[in-house]
């Protein structure tokens, strides 16, 4: 009977240095979530700011190209009335006799 309660004594014990081995990987893996979530969060942060930054110059270069454009539509509308007027003097030199 003595050699029965040492088998379990000797199961007991090994069931508790597994416990224990499973009990250190769970904490080395909380560990490594938490460094893993902290650099998430910094890369996220990293990655926030260089987005802002981009919509800056995206928004920068958009008002440039509206500028440009608004201009060069004046420019053509007065380029256009030039025509047209033109078209109208040399229209009335061809008619005037």
């Amino acid at each position: 009977m003595l050699p029965v309660k040492s088998e379990e004594h000797k199961t007991d014990h090994l069931m508790e240095e597994r416990l224990a081995k499973v009990g250190a990987k769970i904490d080395e893996l909380i560990v490594a979530a938490g460094v893993a979530r902290d650099e998430v969060k910094v890369k996220m942060e990293d990655l926030k700011v260089k987005k802002e930054a981009k919509l800056k110059k995206g928004e920068e270069a958009l008002d440039e190209f509206k500028s440009a454009l608004d201009k060069t539509w004046e420019e053509l509308n007065h380029a256009w009335k030039e025509i047209k007027e033109g078209t109208e003097r040399a229209a009335h030199k061809l008619h005037s006799d």
